[in-house]
């Protein structure tokens, strides 16, 4: 018996099913301090590798995904091995019991019984190896549950999350376009509908974030399909609609406070996770061409003032922009 065997093994399962309950299972938890290195060392890979004008960071989600699964499998597989290494006597070849059993086929044995439920060729000693090796079953039954439905869940928020993006930048490609598209001659109201469904959408983007840390790395190439793009351009039109009017009465304010309230519970998220405000801020949208269609707007200096004092919500905005690796809506 060897009782570093045993310490090491139990110690690399309980450290992984750790990390595996706390990235699936805890929703205000984040990522697990396993799985989070790993995506932070994927994600700086594919920055010294990537390209701002291609379609490369695409995969940073899907391989950041893939790898956090197989870590995970793989410790689980490491660590149930290294516990039956601490008994030369632990398992027996069936074929063959008066052979000696070597490591490679211990790993044979935990890989088959985690990963199949199966005990093929090989069996464990009755008794307490018995008893480890259906513990060892029951979890390869939880590590392939929980990532099965954990697979799902990111996929679908990477579906909603695009989702949101798109019905945003359906009403115009930037700030300026948006005013310009709902303003319908005498009041701003078109977009009501809009921002009742697209506030619930963030909201709920907003804890998909929380449960779900591996949509941070999910990138769409598309600015239409950039969710980062999407809110900023929203946030923009929102800071007109509720301070640049020159004129009251024309937009449903409750309805914008609560849209921009849950903007800023979202880059909080954002801000925990892996965004860094910018280090300048984004260009001033150019409001003249409104003005001159008489859409109830104050002056262009007094509008610019207004976003001085906006600075350093549109750095955040501008930050999760460049992480996503977009460029401002309004450039």
């Amino acid at each position: 018996m060897n009782w570093f065997f045993y310490i090491s093994g139990i110690t690399v399962i309980g450290l992984t099913i750790l990390d595996l309950i706390w990235t699936t299972l805890w929703v205000d938890g984040g990522a697990g301090p396993l799985s989070k290195r790993l995506a932070e060392m994927i994600w700086k890979l594919f920055n010294r590798l990537g390209n701002i004008k291609n379609k490369f960071y695409d995969f940073v989600g899907p391989v950041t995904l893939v790898s956090t699964l197989f870590l995970w499998s793989f410790l689980i597989w490491v660590g149930f091995s290294l516990f039956f290494s601490g008994d030369p006597t632990s398992i027996s070849n069936t074929s063959s019991p008066e052979s000696t059993i070597v490591w490679y086929e211990r790993v044979y044995f935990t890989g088959f019984t985690l990963f199949t439920l199966g005990l093929g060729d090989y069996a464990p000693k009755a008794g307490f190896w018995q008893i480890v090796t259906t513990l060892n079953s029951g979890v390869g039954i939880l590590f392939l549950t929980l990532c099965a439905s954990y697979i799902i869940s990111v996929i679908d928020a990477v579906v909603q999350k695009r989702s949101l993006a798109m019905s945003i930048t359906s009403l115009g490609n930037r700030s300026t376009e948006v005013i310009d598209n709902i303003w319908n001659g005498e009041d701003f109201h078109n977009i009501d509908l809009v921002l009742v469904d697209v506030s619930s959408k963030i909201s709920q983007l907003t804890q998909q974030h929380h449960a779900y840390p591996l949509l941070h790395f999910y990138h769409s190439s598309n600015p239409k399909e950039s969710a980062s793009v999407a809110i900023a351009i929203l946030d923009e039109t929102l800071t007109i609609l509720k301070n640049g009017l020159a004129e009251e009465n024309k937009t449903n304010f409750l309805l914008i406070q609560s849209t921009k309230s849950s903007i800023t519970t979202y880059l909080e998220s954002l801000t925990e996770a892996v965004v860094t405000p910018s280090e300048t801020a984004p260009p001033v949208p150019d409001i003249h061409p409104l003005i001159e269609k008489d859409v109830p707007l104050i002056s262009a200096q007094d509008f610019e003032e207004l976003l001085v004092n906006q600075e350093d919500r549109r750095k955040q905005l501008m930050g999760a922009i460049q992480i996503d690796h977009h460029q401002w809506p309004d450039q």
